[in-house]
């Protein structure tokens, strides 16, 4: 409920440093989105019961799950490059845009994931993953093809989209010391405009027509080719090396998400001595005078908690990051302002990106607790389960037998003291029924040796 008040004021910590004040977004001009690509990235889950995961993780999939799911409404909006560009609105009135960048933060922990279709790729503090790819849903409008050259002739213009990743330590975990709510950020370059401190930055090159990942979107034309609305498309990219969380086998890990953010500079100069150039232009086309020039642009489709609820998530860091005019331009030295980049979820209004990351697990899913081969686990089964579970497992060594249900944060919520044990194979009935639906790991001690395996608890 901490979006609900506009004036409230909430302090953003890392550690016990106050970083920020809420931002009240709900001005921002968004556009309506009337032609959403299909998702490309619905496929069939690879992880199951055990086995190595290699899979798309939809932030909006998660979020459709959440307390707010019921009510999220789609939008586009558009960024915007080091100077303002005009919006003529359809009443003719003059707005600038307020956006710079756009990203996501994702957290594979969430226990959204386990009330998503794949319950099982849900992952754990015991888990290594690499990302190897990233998605999201965007439209480039391209108005301008060429520029004078200042020579008598036509110069091509070239737009860019700066494409960043980030890994581990890279993102900041804060939290709302009001609510307990989890947010992150990722740090910001004030004199370039673009984020900073990143695994790897690309610049992909926008002319005309396709380059393999994105296209020219232009508006919808069923409204007598007002520029009022827009279509928009999936584009897919490639990761680069580094974006990849190897976890402690104790399960100690701290610096484990990834991140991606977007920004866009139009080759197009928005400013030539007092001409601003227009970015969108809701007026009738036939109204636009033959000398207006036009700037192109790039945006990105998100969705907004249209509800009175607000989102709340006191765990987990799956949080959209933008950065704002506001909050981009200067780091004015207070330590209660915003460092660039601000998360979605921190807003008035929260916001999520439509956006994907593919991870594929590089250890054992069960990969736990000062593992060896003295003891090991054949099956949980079944698994998901509903409270009965049957734990199969082998010891090598004659040893005393332990037995624990841990949560996510490490917290055991069941001991089983097994007692003294030959080496062999066993089956150990469990009722796990008094837990709370959710993702657990089972851990088995034999005398020193230790493994787990990741249990889910459905509803």
């Amino acid at each position: 409920m901490k979006k609900l008040l506009l004036t409230a004021l909430a302090a953003l910590t890392i550690g016990s440093a106050a970083m920020a004040q809420k931002i009240d977004n709900s001005k921002d001009r968004r556009f309506q989105a009337v032609g959403e690509a299909r998702n490309p990235f619905q496929t069939k889950s690879l992880g199951k019961g055990g086995t190595m995961i290699s899979d798309w993780y939809s932030i909006m999939d998660m979020m459709d799950q959440s307390n707010v799911g019921a009510s999220l409404t789609p939008f586009v909006n558009f960024l915007v490059q080091d100077s303002l560009a005009k919006n003529v609105q359809d009443d003719g009135s003059i707005r600038y845009g307020a956006w710079q960048s756009v990203g996501q933060v994702l957290d594979p922990k969430d226990e959204l994931i386990n009330l998503t279709t794949w319950p099982q790729n849900q992952l754990s503090r015991f888990n290594s993953y690499k990302c190897d790819s990233i998605g999201f849903q965007y439209l480039y409008v391209r108005n301008v093809d060429s520029i004078s050259d200042g020579m008598g002739g036509k110069a091509k213009v070239v737009d860019t989209l700066f494409v960043a990743y980030f890994a581990g330590a890279q993102i900041k975990k804060l939290s709302f010391t009001s609510s307990g709510d989890k947010l992150a950020i990722v740090d910001w370059d004030y004199t370039k405009r673009i984020p900073a401190n990143y695994v790897s930055i690309q610049k992909i090159l926008l002319d005309r027509g396709d380059n393999g990942i994105f296209d020219t979107t232009r508006c919808n034309n069923n409204n007598g080719g007002f520029e009022n609305s827009w279509t928009t498309k999936f584009g897919q990219i490639a990761a680069p090396a580094g974006m990849e969380i190897t976890a402690n086998s104790n399960g100690s890990t701290t610096n484990n998400l990834v991140a991606m953010s977007y920004t866009f500079k139009s080759g197009v100069p928005t400013v030539l001595g007092n001409d601003t150039a227009v970015m969108i232009y809701e007026l009738n086309p036939m109204t636009a005078p033959t000398n207006m020039r036009r700037t192109n642009y790039f945006g990105c489709y998100f969705q907004q908690n249209a509800g009175a609820t607000g989102w709340s998530n006191q765990n987990f860091f799956n949080t959209s990051l933008f950065a704002l005019k506001s909050t981009s331009y200067k780091d004015d030295g207070n330590a209660n302002s915003w460092k660039g980049y601000v998360s979605g979820n921190a807003f008035t209004n929260d916001l999520f990106l439509e956006s994907f990351f593919h991870l594929t697990v590089t250890g054992t899913i069960g990969a736990g607790i000062n593992e060896n081969d003295q003891v090991s686990i054949s099956s949980i089964y079944p698994n998901p389960s509903r409270g009965l579970v049957k734990a199969n497992f082998e010891t090598k060594t004659n040893a005393d037998v332990k037995i624990e249900v841990l949560n996510l944060v490490g917290q055991s919520v069941k001991t089983i003291n097994f007692g003294k044990t030959a080496a062999g194979s066993y089956e150990l009935p469990m009722d796990l029924s008094s837990l709370n639906p959710g993702v657990y790991m089972i851990s088995i001690t034999a005398g020193n040796s230790t493994t787990t395996q990741k249990l889910v608890i459905a509803e």
